[in-house]
């Protein structure tokens, strides 16, 4: 019997977007082996920076896929078409919503896509939340979600720099209700006001470590979405943040190398030496604040509580562009998320839900 094909956008090497993207109507549709899987329809997928670090090849050893070409996108939402025997959370004919595992971000961009049950959660029955937001929530806001349960403390006063990504856009919703006092944000966009950010500080105009205000009333907490060392740096010797390991705080998602590379082992141990170099730095020199590398997507339990907030209203679904399923959408798509200067998710509508 002859395998079923679909639809996908394929990825033929290691490179930039533009010359390694196609669309392809002949792709093999996965098939259900195994338990605990479900087999989903996909509707919509957002695109994070672990989609670009995967065509890089800079990550080539701990994301790289197992050939080419390759199927990309990792987060979405869809409709489940199949479940594995015995599976009893999900049936056919449930939204959901769902992350990429430890393997990386791929295989979503096409019509269907295998997802691991502990990576997936039922959508929030509201129809006011279509499936472009909430395939924007899966890795960036439960990112967001964690970082924000773990670091803030009645009161903080919080600086997010890089506040208007996929991340930052969340995760400045989520600070006051975590109780945070007062949300700055570094970003050149005015929509985070309207987000729980009591202050937008322009990059582009402002440099936030001279502002009196902020140097008379330092943060608590410094969440970098940034990176490198030079952030780092201004931080640690500004005014602007709490000094003394107890007091001022800085998580950061990013660490020195935002543009990770990781194809050979000595890179990994590289990235790591950096890591826990900055955490003993600053446990021994307690004068500055405490550096700490947020990393993790927990979704197993997470995930349906995190779409519970956006099913509640308390978070709203930020969407930089909305993108169609055909491969000169897709390029400018990642080439927008490429690009760092995206306004929220960006989103590839692959199907409709009234299928």
């Amino acid at each position: 019997m002859a395998a079923e094909r679909m639809s996908a956008i394929q990825v033929s090497g290691y490179g930039d977007p533009e010359e390694l993207i196609s669309f392809s109507s002949s792709v093999q549709r996965p098939q259900l082996k195994g338990k605990g899987k479900i087999l989903v329809r996909v509707l919509a997928v957002s695109l994070a920076p672990g989609d670009c670090r995967v065509m890089s090849g800079k990550t080539s050893l701990v994301q790289g896929p197992p050939s080419f070409p390759y199927v990309p996108g990792g987060d979405l939402c869809g409709v489940v078409a199949e479940v594995s025997q015995g599976e009893k959370k999900f049936k056919p004919g449930d939204r959901v919503v769902c992350t990429f595992d430890t393997a990386g971000p791929r295989n979503a961009l096409a019509e269907y896509k295998l997802v691991n049950c502990a990576n997936a959660a039922l959508a929030p029955p509201s129809p006011e939340l279509s499936a472009e937001q909430l395939c924007a929530l899966p890795s960036s806001a439960l990112s967001a979600m964690l970082l924000c349960e773990k670091y803030v403390r009645p009161k903080d006063r919080v600086l997010v720099l890089g506040a208007s990504g996929g991340v930052g856009c969340h995760l400045v919703q989520m600070l006051k209700p975590k109780g945070a006092s007062y949300v700055a944000a570094v970003s050149s966009q005015e929509l985070l006001l309207g987000l729980g950010v009591d202050r937008v500080v322009d990059y582009q105009k402002e440099k936030w470590w001279e502002i009196p205000e902020f140097c008379e009333s330092p943060f608590d907490l410094v969440v970098d979405l940034v990176g490198t060392k030079e952030v780092w740096k201004t931080a640690a010797s500004s005014k602007a943040v709490k000094s003394g390991y107890q007091q001022g705080r800085y998580v950061t998602t990013v660490g020195d190398t935002p543009y990770m590379t990781a194809k050979h082992w000595w890179h990994i141990f590289g990235i790591m030496y950096d890591m826990q170099a900055h955490s003993c730095w600053t446990s021994i020199a307690r004068s500055n604040p405490k550096w700490i590398y947020h990393l993790g997507l927990e979704p197993k339990g997470n995930l349906e509580r995190l779409l519970k907030l956006a099913e509640t209203g308390e978070l709203k679904p930020v969407l930089d562009s909305v993108h169609s399923f055909d491969a000169e959408s897709v390029k400018k798509a990642f080439q927008i998320q490429k690009g760092k200067h995206a306004h929220g998710k960006v989103v590839i509508r692959v199907a409709d839900e009234a299928k």
